[in-house]
Protein backbone atom coordinates (compact mmCIF):
# COMPACT_ATOMS: atom_id res chain seq x y z
CA UNK A 1 0.00 0.00 0.00
CA UNK A 2 2.82 2.37 0.86
CA UNK A 3 4.53 1.46 -2.40
CA UNK A 4 1.45 2.45 -4.38
CA UNK A 5 1.16 5.67 -2.48
CA UNK A 6 4.78 6.50 -3.25
CA UNK A 7 4.20 5.88 -6.95
CA UNK A 8 1.24 8.28 -7.12
CA UNK A 9 2.21 11.73 -8.48
CA UNK A 10 2.28 14.47 -5.87
CA UNK A 11 -0.80 16.67 -5.92
CA UNK A 12 1.06 19.94 -6.24
CA UNK A 13 1.54 22.60 -8.84
CA UNK A 14 -0.89 25.07 -10.37
CA UNK A 15 -2.09 23.55 -13.66
CA UNK A 16 -4.84 26.13 -14.26
CA UNK A 17 -2.54 29.10 -13.71
CA UNK A 18 0.08 27.37 -15.82
CA UNK A 19 -2.36 26.99 -18.73
CA UNK A 20 -3.39 30.65 -18.45
CA UNK A 21 0.26 31.70 -18.63
CA UNK A 22 0.81 29.53 -21.71
CA UNK A 23 -2.15 31.21 -23.42
CA UNK A 24 -0.83 34.68 -22.53
CA UNK A 25 2.67 33.85 -23.78
CA UNK A 26 1.28 32.37 -27.01
CA UNK A 27 -0.78 35.51 -27.61
CA UNK A 28 2.32 37.66 -27.07
CA UNK A 29 4.27 35.36 -29.40
CA UNK A 30 2.08 36.53 -32.29
CA UNK A 31 3.14 40.14 -31.67
CA UNK A 32 6.73 38.98 -31.23
CA UNK A 33 6.65 37.42 -34.72
CA UNK A 34 5.54 40.70 -36.30
CA UNK A 35 7.99 42.78 -34.25
CA UNK A 36 10.93 40.58 -35.28
CA UNK A 37 9.84 40.82 -38.92
CA UNK A 38 9.44 44.61 -38.77
CA UNK A 39 12.83 45.02 -37.12
CA UNK A 40 14.70 42.77 -39.54
CA UNK A 41 12.86 44.05 -42.61
CA UNK A 42 12.73 47.79 -42.01
CA UNK A 43 15.85 48.41 -39.94
CA UNK A 44 18.32 45.89 -41.36
CA UNK A 45 20.11 47.22 -44.42
CA UNK A 46 21.14 43.82 -45.80
CA UNK A 47 17.58 42.51 -45.62
CA UNK A 48 16.28 45.75 -47.13
CA UNK A 49 18.64 45.46 -50.09
CA UNK A 50 17.84 41.77 -50.55
CA UNK A 51 14.13 42.59 -50.67
CA UNK A 52 14.64 45.45 -53.12
CA UNK A 53 16.65 43.14 -55.39
CA UNK A 54 13.78 40.65 -55.41
CA UNK A 55 11.31 43.43 -56.13
CA UNK A 56 13.16 44.69 -59.19
CA UNK A 57 13.39 41.17 -60.60
CA UNK A 58 9.64 40.59 -60.45
CA UNK A 59 7.97 40.92 -63.87
CA UNK A 60 4.80 42.62 -62.59
CA UNK A 61 6.77 45.17 -60.60
CA UNK A 62 9.16 45.81 -63.49
CA UNK A 63 6.20 46.48 -65.78
CA UNK A 64 4.71 49.01 -63.35
CA UNK A 65 8.07 50.70 -62.79
CA UNK A 66 8.69 50.85 -66.54
CA UNK A 67 5.30 52.48 -67.11
CA UNK A 68 5.96 54.98 -64.32
CA UNK A 69 9.39 55.94 -65.64
CA UNK A 70 8.10 56.30 -69.20
CA UNK A 71 5.12 58.40 -68.10
CA UNK A 72 7.33 60.56 -65.89
CA UNK A 73 9.79 61.08 -68.74
CA UNK A 74 7.17 62.34 -71.19
CA UNK A 75 5.40 64.36 -68.49
CA UNK A 76 8.54 66.41 -67.85
CA UNK A 77 9.99 66.70 -71.36
CA UNK A 78 8.37 68.07 -74.53
CA UNK A 79 9.66 65.26 -76.75
CA UNK A 80 7.72 66.42 -79.79
CA UNK A 81 9.22 69.92 -79.62
CA UNK A 82 12.70 68.48 -79.18
CA UNK A 83 12.30 66.20 -82.20
CA UNK A 84 10.86 69.06 -84.25
CA UNK A 85 13.97 71.16 -83.59
CA UNK A 86 16.17 68.39 -84.98
CA UNK A 87 14.17 67.85 -88.19
CA UNK A 88 14.44 69.91 -91.39
CA UNK A 89 11.45 72.20 -92.11
CA UNK A 90 9.89 69.83 -94.64
CA UNK A 91 9.86 66.96 -92.11
CA UNK A 92 8.69 68.84 -88.99
CA UNK A 93 5.19 67.44 -89.49
CA UNK A 94 6.61 64.03 -88.57
CA UNK A 95 7.60 65.22 -85.10
CA UNK A 96 4.20 64.34 -83.64
CA UNK A 97 4.04 60.76 -84.96
CA UNK A 98 7.70 60.25 -84.04
CA UNK A 99 7.05 61.44 -80.47
CA UNK A 100 4.02 59.14 -80.30
CA UNK A 101 6.15 56.24 -81.45
CA UNK A 102 8.78 57.02 -78.82
CA UNK A 103 6.06 57.20 -76.20
CA UNK A 104 4.98 53.69 -77.15
CA UNK A 105 8.57 52.46 -77.07
CA UNK A 106 9.46 54.15 -73.80
CA UNK A 107 8.02 51.45 -71.48
CA UNK A 108 9.85 48.78 -73.49
CA UNK A 109 13.07 50.78 -73.26
CA UNK A 110 12.56 51.19 -69.52
CA UNK A 111 11.92 47.47 -69.09
CA UNK A 112 15.03 46.67 -71.11
CA UNK A 113 17.11 49.04 -69.00
CA UNK A 114 15.72 47.61 -65.73
CA UNK A 115 16.48 44.04 -66.85
CA UNK A 116 20.20 44.67 -67.34
CA UNK A 117 22.65 43.53 -64.70
CA UNK A 118 24.20 46.99 -64.74
CA UNK A 119 20.91 48.65 -63.79
CA UNK A 120 20.22 46.07 -61.07
CA UNK A 121 23.68 46.60 -59.60
CA UNK A 122 23.06 50.34 -59.57
CA UNK A 123 19.62 49.71 -58.05
CA UNK A 124 21.12 47.55 -55.31
CA UNK A 125 23.79 50.12 -54.47
CA UNK A 126 21.27 52.97 -54.52
CA UNK A 127 18.94 51.10 -52.17
CA UNK A 128 21.76 50.35 -49.76
CA UNK A 129 22.82 53.99 -49.68
CA UNK A 130 19.22 55.17 -49.39
CA UNK A 131 18.51 52.80 -46.50
CA UNK A 132 21.61 53.86 -44.62
CA UNK A 133 20.55 57.48 -45.13
CA UNK A 134 17.00 56.68 -44.03
CA UNK A 135 18.28 55.07 -40.83
CA UNK A 136 20.28 58.22 -40.13
CA UNK A 137 17.14 60.30 -40.50
CA UNK A 138 15.15 57.94 -38.29
CA UNK A 139 17.92 58.28 -35.71
CA UNK A 140 17.53 62.06 -35.90
CA UNK A 141 20.22 63.10 -38.35
CA UNK A 142 21.70 62.72 -41.82
CA UNK A 143 21.29 64.69 -45.02
CA UNK A 144 21.87 62.12 -47.77
CA UNK A 145 18.15 61.41 -48.20
CA UNK A 146 16.64 64.67 -49.35
CA UNK A 147 13.66 66.47 -47.89
CA UNK A 148 11.92 68.69 -50.40
CA UNK A 149 9.08 71.06 -49.53
CA UNK A 150 8.58 69.24 -46.25
CA UNK A 151 8.65 65.78 -47.85
CA UNK A 152 11.09 62.87 -47.76
CA UNK A 153 11.57 61.74 -51.37
CA UNK A 154 13.13 58.87 -53.30
CA UNK A 155 14.90 60.18 -56.40
CA UNK A 156 14.55 58.15 -59.62
CA UNK A 157 15.98 60.91 -61.82
CA UNK A 158 18.89 58.67 -62.74
CA UNK A 159 16.48 56.02 -64.01
CA UNK A 160 14.85 58.59 -66.28
CA UNK A 161 18.27 59.48 -67.69
CA UNK A 162 19.00 55.82 -68.34
CA UNK A 163 15.72 55.32 -70.21
CA UNK A 164 16.20 58.47 -72.28
CA UNK A 165 19.55 57.07 -73.35
CA UNK A 166 17.82 53.85 -74.41
CA UNK A 167 15.54 55.94 -76.64
CA UNK A 168 18.56 57.32 -78.46
CA UNK A 169 18.11 60.99 -77.52
CA UNK A 170 19.53 60.82 -74.03
CA UNK A 171 21.54 64.03 -73.86
CA UNK A 172 18.74 66.10 -75.38
CA UNK A 173 16.05 64.81 -73.05
CA UNK A 174 18.25 64.68 -69.96
CA UNK A 175 19.14 68.36 -70.24
CA UNK A 176 15.43 69.22 -70.12
CA UNK A 177 14.53 67.11 -67.10
CA UNK A 178 13.68 69.27 -64.07
CA UNK A 179 15.47 68.45 -60.80
CA UNK A 180 12.30 67.05 -59.23
CA UNK A 181 11.50 64.67 -62.11
CA UNK A 182 11.06 61.07 -60.99
CA UNK A 183 10.81 61.90 -57.31
CA UNK A 184 8.50 59.72 -55.22
CA UNK A 185 7.26 60.99 -51.88
CA UNK A 186 8.19 58.55 -49.13
CA UNK A 187 6.72 60.46 -46.20
CA UNK A 188 5.56 63.92 -45.24
CA UNK A 189 7.63 65.96 -42.81
CA UNK A 190 4.85 65.80 -40.23
CA UNK A 191 5.13 61.99 -40.40
CA UNK A 192 8.85 61.98 -39.72
CA UNK A 193 8.54 62.39 -35.96
CA UNK A 194 6.10 59.48 -35.80
CA UNK A 195 8.41 57.36 -37.96
CA UNK A 196 11.34 58.06 -35.64
CA UNK A 197 9.29 57.01 -32.60
CA UNK A 198 8.13 53.84 -34.38
CA UNK A 199 11.72 53.01 -35.35
CA UNK A 200 12.86 53.31 -31.73
CA UNK A 201 10.00 51.07 -30.64
CA UNK A 202 10.74 48.47 -33.31
CA UNK A 203 14.37 48.27 -32.20
CA UNK A 204 13.43 47.41 -28.62
CA UNK A 205 10.17 45.51 -29.01
CA UNK A 206 11.49 42.21 -30.49
CA UNK A 207 13.94 41.68 -27.64
CA UNK A 208 11.41 42.65 -24.97
CA UNK A 209 8.60 40.52 -26.39
CA UNK A 210 10.82 37.49 -27.08
CA UNK A 211 12.28 37.51 -23.57
CA UNK A 212 8.83 38.04 -22.07
CA UNK A 213 7.40 35.10 -24.01
CA UNK A 214 10.26 32.81 -22.97
CA UNK A 215 10.05 33.88 -19.31
CA UNK A 216 6.28 33.33 -19.15
CA UNK A 217 6.60 29.92 -20.82
CA UNK A 218 9.35 28.93 -18.36
CA UNK A 219 7.23 30.15 -15.43
CA UNK A 220 4.26 28.16 -16.70
CA UNK A 221 6.32 24.97 -16.91
CA UNK A 222 7.77 25.53 -13.44
CA UNK A 223 4.35 26.16 -11.89
CA UNK A 224 2.89 23.05 -13.55
CA UNK A 225 4.43 20.76 -10.94
CA UNK A 226 3.88 17.11 -11.89
CA UNK A 227 2.18 18.17 -15.14
CA UNK A 228 5.27 19.76 -16.62
CA UNK A 229 5.33 17.44 -19.60
CA UNK A 230 1.72 18.32 -20.42
CA UNK A 231 2.55 22.01 -20.04
CA UNK A 232 5.55 21.61 -22.32
CA UNK A 233 3.20 20.06 -24.88
CA UNK A 234 0.90 23.08 -24.45
CA UNK A 235 3.86 25.37 -25.09
CA UNK A 236 4.54 23.54 -28.36
CA UNK A 237 0.90 23.87 -29.38
CA UNK A 238 0.91 27.54 -28.39
CA UNK A 239 3.96 28.31 -30.55
CA UNK A 240 2.50 26.37 -33.47
CA UNK A 241 -0.78 28.29 -33.21
CA UNK A 242 1.05 31.62 -32.90
CA UNK A 243 2.97 30.97 -36.11
CA UNK A 244 -0.15 29.86 -37.99
CA UNK A 245 -2.13 32.88 -36.79
CA UNK A 246 0.67 35.20 -37.95
CA UNK A 247 0.51 33.61 -41.40
CA UNK A 248 -3.28 34.01 -41.50
CA UNK A 249 -3.03 37.67 -40.48
CA UNK A 250 -0.45 38.23 -43.23
CA UNK A 251 -2.80 36.77 -45.82
CA UNK A 252 -5.85 38.71 -44.61
CA UNK A 253 -3.92 41.97 -44.29
CA UNK A 254 -2.47 41.48 -47.75
CA UNK A 255 -5.83 42.00 -49.40
CA UNK A 256 -6.38 45.35 -47.67
CA UNK A 257 -2.83 46.53 -48.32
CA UNK A 258 -2.96 45.60 -52.01
CA UNK A 259 -6.28 47.41 -52.44
CA UNK A 260 -4.80 50.50 -50.78
CA UNK A 261 -1.60 50.45 -52.86
CA UNK A 262 -3.17 49.67 -56.24
CA UNK A 263 -4.91 52.71 -57.71
CA UNK A 264 -6.10 50.65 -60.68
CA UNK A 265 -6.94 47.01 -61.29
CA UNK A 266 -3.93 46.66 -63.58
CA UNK A 267 -1.62 47.68 -60.74
CA UNK A 268 -2.85 44.96 -58.37
CA UNK A 269 -0.47 42.21 -59.61
CA UNK A 270 2.52 44.45 -58.88
CA UNK A 271 1.12 45.47 -55.50
CA UNK A 272 0.45 41.82 -54.61
CA UNK A 273 3.99 40.87 -55.67
CA UNK A 274 5.42 43.71 -53.58
CA UNK A 275 3.42 42.54 -50.54
CA UNK A 276 4.43 38.90 -51.00
CA UNK A 277 8.12 39.77 -51.38
CA UNK A 278 8.09 42.39 -48.63
CA UNK A 279 6.54 39.94 -46.16
CA UNK A 280 8.60 36.90 -47.17
CA UNK A 281 10.75 37.47 -44.09
CA UNK A 282 7.58 37.40 -42.00
CA UNK A 283 6.87 33.96 -43.43
CA UNK A 284 10.39 32.89 -42.43
CA UNK A 285 9.91 34.07 -38.84
CA UNK A 286 6.43 32.52 -38.56
CA UNK A 287 7.70 29.25 -40.05
CA UNK A 288 10.52 29.21 -37.51
CA UNK A 289 8.03 29.57 -34.66
CA UNK A 290 5.87 26.79 -36.10
CA UNK A 291 8.90 24.52 -36.48
CA UNK A 292 10.00 25.22 -32.91
CA UNK A 293 6.51 24.32 -31.70
CA UNK A 294 6.61 21.06 -33.65
CA UNK A 295 10.04 20.16 -32.20
CA UNK A 296 8.73 20.81 -28.68
CA UNK A 297 5.69 18.65 -29.40
CA UNK A 298 7.96 15.84 -30.60
CA UNK A 299 10.00 16.10 -27.41
CA UNK A 300 6.87 16.05 -25.25
CA UNK A 301 5.56 13.06 -27.20
CA UNK A 302 8.83 11.12 -26.78
CA UNK A 303 8.52 11.55 -23.01
CA UNK A 304 4.78 10.82 -22.98
CA UNK A 305 2.69 7.79 -22.01
CA UNK A 306 1.51 6.81 -25.49
CA UNK A 307 2.12 3.20 -26.53
CA UNK A 308 4.49 4.09 -29.35
CA UNK A 309 6.55 6.48 -27.22
CA UNK A 310 6.71 3.97 -24.34
CA UNK A 311 7.77 1.16 -26.69
CA UNK A 312 10.42 3.39 -28.25
CA UNK A 313 11.87 4.25 -24.85
CA UNK A 314 11.88 0.58 -23.82
CA UNK A 315 13.75 -0.45 -26.95
CA UNK A 316 16.23 2.40 -26.50
CA UNK A 317 16.91 1.55 -22.86
CA UNK A 318 19.67 -1.08 -23.47
CA UNK A 319 21.58 1.25 -25.77
CA UNK A 320 21.17 4.21 -23.42
CA UNK A 321 22.41 2.08 -20.50
CA UNK A 322 25.32 0.38 -22.21
CA UNK A 323 26.50 3.12 -24.59
CA UNK A 324 25.87 6.56 -23.07
CA UNK A 325 28.47 8.18 -25.34
CA UNK A 326 26.74 6.79 -28.43
CA UNK A 327 23.44 8.11 -27.11
CA UNK A 328 24.78 11.66 -26.99
CA UNK A 329 26.43 11.06 -30.36
CA UNK A 330 23.04 10.34 -31.92
CA UNK A 331 21.60 13.45 -30.28
CA UNK A 332 24.54 15.47 -31.64
CA UNK A 333 23.98 14.16 -35.17
CA UNK A 334 20.31 15.09 -35.01
CA UNK A 335 21.28 18.58 -33.85
CA UNK A 336 23.80 18.95 -36.70
CA UNK A 337 21.09 17.99 -39.19
CA UNK A 338 18.86 20.70 -37.73
CA UNK A 339 21.65 23.27 -37.98
CA UNK A 340 22.39 22.39 -41.61
CA UNK A 341 18.70 22.28 -42.51
CA UNK A 342 18.04 25.48 -40.50
CA UNK A 343 14.24 25.20 -40.31
CA UNK A 344 14.47 27.82 -37.57
CA UNK A 345 15.94 31.17 -38.58
CA UNK A 346 17.87 31.49 -35.30
CA UNK A 347 19.95 28.44 -36.27
CA UNK A 348 21.59 30.66 -38.88
CA UNK A 349 23.30 32.71 -36.15
CA UNK A 350 26.05 31.73 -33.72
CA UNK A 351 24.05 32.85 -30.69
CA UNK A 352 21.03 30.90 -31.88
CA UNK A 353 23.11 27.75 -32.43
CA UNK A 354 24.62 28.00 -28.94
CA UNK A 355 21.22 28.57 -27.33
CA UNK A 356 19.58 25.67 -29.15
CA UNK A 357 22.59 23.45 -28.41
CA UNK A 358 22.10 24.04 -24.69
CA UNK A 359 18.35 23.42 -24.90
CA UNK A 360 18.81 20.36 -27.08
CA UNK A 361 21.47 18.87 -24.79
CA UNK A 362 19.31 19.55 -21.73
CA UNK A 363 16.30 17.88 -23.34
CA UNK A 364 18.36 14.87 -24.40
CA UNK A 365 19.69 14.46 -20.85
CA UNK A 366 16.19 14.67 -19.33
CA UNK A 367 14.93 12.03 -21.77
CA UNK A 368 17.97 9.81 -21.07
CA UNK A 369 17.33 9.90 -17.33
CA UNK A 370 13.66 9.10 -17.87
CA UNK A 371 14.57 6.07 -20.00
CA UNK A 372 16.96 4.79 -17.33
CA UNK A 373 14.47 5.43 -14.56
CA UNK A 374 11.73 3.51 -16.35
CA UNK A 375 14.20 0.68 -16.96
CA UNK A 376 14.77 0.39 -13.20
CA UNK A 377 18.07 2.27 -13.13
CA UNK A 378 19.21 5.69 -12.17
CA UNK A 379 18.45 7.69 -9.06
CA UNK A 380 15.01 6.16 -8.50
CA UNK A 381 15.99 2.58 -9.33
CA UNK A 382 15.14 0.00 -6.65
CA UNK A 383 18.10 -1.22 -4.60
CA UNK A 384 19.73 -4.43 -5.83
CA UNK A 385 19.18 -7.51 -3.63
CA UNK A 386 21.98 -8.34 -1.23
CA UNK A 387 24.39 -10.94 -2.53
CA UNK A 388 24.27 -14.01 -0.26
CA UNK A 389 27.46 -14.60 1.61
CA UNK A 390 29.25 -17.90 0.86
CA UNK A 391 28.60 -20.57 3.43
CA UNK A 392 31.38 -21.89 5.49
CA UNK A 393 32.93 -24.96 4.15
CA UNK A 394 31.69 -24.49 0.63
Amino acid sequence: MNAKASEAPPKSGHPTLSLVLVCIASFLAIFAVFSVWANRQALNTDNWVSTSDQLIQNDAIKAQLSDYIAAELFANVDVEADISKQLPPQLKALAGPAAGGLRQLAPQAADKAISTSQFQAIWSTANREAHIALLKILDGGGDNLSTTNGEVVLNLNGALTNVSSQLGVGSKLTSQLPPDAGQITVMQSDQLSTAQKVAKLIRKLPIVLTLLVLIIYALAIWLAGPRRRETLRSVGIGLLVAGVVAMIIRRLAGGSVVDALAATESAKPAAQAAWDIGTSLLVTVATSVITLGILILIGAWLAGPTRWATTLRQKAAPYVREQPAATFGVAFLIFIVLVLWAPIAALGTLLGILLFAILFAGGAEVLRRQILREAGEGEEAPPAPDTPEPQAGS
